[in-house]
């Protein structure tokens, strides 16, 4: 019997109802978490709980509105701009700001108009000599947020201030009526300056640096199901057209060979530390 041979197109189907579950998933694993630790009252639960949450808001504010930026998070063209406050602007982050730096990643990868090139100088890893403190210590101490902000943040578009602006004034006066705006210092602000960061600096290094093929595809399982399937990455940069849901199918059946895969976060280690060649 001769076997079915697939096309990029068979898997570029897009899906307005997967779009909302998804959202509803990662909205509701926040909400869950901050009820359970607010609950508890414990310290060391609070730890937890912002570790999750700030892995949340990765989930939604950079694995979904990637999603968005290749129109695949829904079916409907225009919700994937129109529909930014319930997976960018919660972040401090616009649509507007975010689509051409990513497509310049995408169209222009490892030349000067990838920021990424300009990243991995700043982060330290172009040195000859580097210490484990550019992977582990440095962003945990807070320049996560210091390369974050330099590379989102540095030449910012009036109207993505306006827009985060007012979607954060009627937020911030609500908690303010309710006595509660240490719930959304504790449980928001604190994980989305410090955690989420994180999750960033360490997206960038494990997607692409000190790879062969220039993108690395991670299938751990914890980690595609939690993001969204963010590790399929080199099917991503080659078919950006294929929603998250169908990257794994497309990942089997489409890519070659050649392309680094690492199959857990201490394979993912080992390929980054390796000698370059």
């Amino acid at each position: 019997m001769e076997s079915i041979k697939h096309t990029p197109q068979d898997f570029v189907e897009r899906s307005n109802t997967r779009g909302f579950l998804a959202l509803i998933r990662d909205w509701g694993i926040i909400f869950g978490v901050i009820s359970f630790s607010i609950w508890a009252e414990n310290f060391f639960i609070y730890i937890t709980s912002i570790i999750l949450i700030g892995c949340m808001q990765f989930a939604i504010s950079e694995s979904l509105m990637h999603e968005a930026t290749h129109g695949n998070l829904f079916k409907r063209e225009s919700w994937n701009r129109k529909l930014e406050f319930l997976f960018s602007l919660p972040c401090l982050m616009t649509m507007k700001e975010y689509v051409p730096d990513h497509l310049d990643h995408h169209n222009y990868m490892d030349t000067e108009k990838d920021h990424l090139v300009g990243a991995y100088e700043e982060y330290g890893l172009n040195k000859e000599k580097k210490n484990m403190s550019w992977l582990w210590v440095k962003p945990i101490m807070g320049f996560g947020l210091y390369f974050f902000a330099k590379f989102n943040w540095n030449v910012r578009d009036p109207q993505s201030i306006l827009k985060i602006t007012l979607f954060w004034i009627p937020i911030i006066a609500v908690f303010t009526y309710f006595d509660k705006l240490d719930i959304l210092l504790w449980y928001w602000a604190i994980p989305l300056f410090f955690i989420f960061p994180c999750f960033i600096y360490w997206s960038e290094i494990a997607d692409h640096y000190n790879t062969k093929s220039g993108s690395r595809t991670r299938t751990d399982t914890i980690l595609n199901f939690l993001h969204h399937n963010a590790g399929y990455h080199h099917v991503h940069h080659t078919y950006p057209t294929i929603p998250w849901y169908n990257l794994p199918q497309a990942h089997h059946v489409l890519c070659p060979k050649h392309v680094d895969i690492s199959t857990s976060i201490l394979d993912t280690f080992r390929q980054i530390l390796r000698k370059q060649t």
